[in-house]
């Protein structure tokens, strides 16, 4: 069959650094600074036209460093790709300009495709169309959620037919209709026989829109054959991944890049087999933090974390953390609604799932601050969505702000005071010490 993609060796290099003075004399001097990273080492494989192929893999294996060298996005350090036709890249906002409305957007990367003015006239409506944006269309994309960048992205890439769609994990934000109906666009596209390579942490997905598996481990081929051949044995990797500690998996890690199996680290002699009760060590804290984007879980215990829920209903608020336990060599903190660690609370994270911000009382003063009409009013120090008392400040400007608590959370210092009779949290940044007239 033909060949729709062709990609042999490829390797990306990238340079880590210490910081902003080691770039700088990376580039300067002939001297190397920095250390080097290999996001993918030798990897290849082939399409043939018609194929839709599923790259799976942890995070880190180097799926989305690959879509971008196949989509002609990232120049790969060595190998090379060969790419039969025109390829249109998916991924939330690929391409787009934050500064650049959606419908300037839209009119720029149909540019950039070679499309002419009257090509362009005829495509936008459906773009829009499709995108279910035309109340922001001609809002700047900087404003976009992610959701709506992935909507309009894909509204570009699948509207311009390309030959070759590359899909990366474009459908896991936005809402539960919109991603139904991009995926039965994608099953259109497979029905008209077009290629394409779908990125997703979705196994479901994976079985029911691919013919073909790439699974790639810390940017080396581990297998690609068939979604029945394939699937399975990455099924079973997933389950022995999740039950590996933080140490193990950086063992694991190691030794494949030094040229080892998963058979090599699993089947070796004398590996340390800790207890469950030895490895537990609570701990008093006092930290406040909020959840960080992306899938993570609440536990009952670190102990059970079989029973975890998803944490997505508590995303947008900030959470005292007064406990915490080292449970398998990972620290899980414990989450409460007020600075108790009795009461009101909500669960065991992972510190990894957590941005975290130290809390320490500097003085119970009271003295008057000016509102300088920016920022927003708080219920807690550090604000938090589901914590705005106010909005907008801008309606204060210049009106005094008598603050009767002083708290520095992380590197913030915040104001805690009164404003129309409501108590709230104000961020140093958006008072002032005198009036300003």
């Amino acid at each position: 069959m033909e060949k729709a993609i062709i990609a042999s060796n490829i390797s990306k290099k990238y340079k880590l650094y210490n910081g902003g003075k080691e770039r700088l004399l990376d580039l300067l001097t002939p001297k190397s600074y920095g250390k080097d990273f290999f996001a993918l080492t030798d990897v290849s494989f082939e399409a043939d036209k018609g194929d839709v192929i599923g790259f799976v893999g942890i995070n880190g294996s180097g799926k989305s460093t690959l879509s971008n060298i196949v989509a002609g996005i990232v120049p790969e350090t060595s190998g090379k790709v060969q790419i039969n036709g025109q390829a249109a890249l998916i991924a939330v906002a690929s391409g787009l300009k934050g500064d650049l409305t959606g419908r300037d957007n839209i009119e720029l990367k149909l540019l950039m495709l070679g499309f002419n003015k009257e090509e362009i006239k005829e495509l936008e409506p459906r773009i829009i169309e499709f995108s279910e944006l035309e109340n922001f269309i001609d809002q700047p994309v900087k404003s976009y959620s992610s959701g709506m960048k992935s909507r309009l992205g894909f509204a570009i890439s699948v509207n311009v037919d390309p030959d070759i769609l590359i899909i990366d994990e474009a459908l896991s934000v936005g809402d539960k209709a919109f991603a139904g109906k991009s995926f039965d666009k994608m099953m259109e596209f497979k029905d008209k026989g077009k290629t394409m390579i779908f990125v997703s942490h979705s196994i479901g997905q994976m079985k029911k829109f691919c013919g073909k598996i790439l699974w790639l481990e810390f940017g080396r081929v581990k297998e690609f054959g068939s979604v029945d051949e394939v699937i399975p044995h990455y099924e079973a990797f997933l389950a022995m991944w999740e039950k590996l500690s933080k140490k193990e998996r950086e063992q694991y890690k190691n030794n494949i890049l030094a040229g080892g199996t998963g058979s090599d680290f699993l089947n070796k002699p004398n590996k340390k087999e800790s207890s469950d009760s030895s490895e537990q060590q609570e701990q008093l804290t006092s930290l406040l933090g909020h959840l960080k984007a992306g899938k993570s879980y609440i536990y009952s215990s670190p102990v059970d974390q079989e029973s975890g829920k998803p944490s997505e209903s508590f995303k947008h608020n900030v959470y005292y953390i007064k406990r915490q336990i080292t449970y398998r060599e990972e620290t899980f903190y414990l989450l409460s609604e007020s600075p108790s660690a009795e009461k009101d609370v909500i669960g065991w994270m992972k510190s990894t799932d957590l941005s975290i911000h130290q809390n320490v009382e500097i003085d119970e003063d009271p003295k008057s601050l000016y509102l300088n009409g920016e920022g927003s009013g708080f219920s807690r120090p550090w604000g938090g969505k589901n914590n705005i008392v106010y909005g907008d400040l801008k309606p204060y400007k210049n009106k005094e702000f008598p603050v009767n608590k002083t708290e520095k959370v992380g590197r913030n210092i915040w104001y805690r005071g009164k404003l129309n009779d409501k108590e709230m949290w104000i961020n140093s940044k958006y008072v002032t010490q005198r009036e300003n007239k």
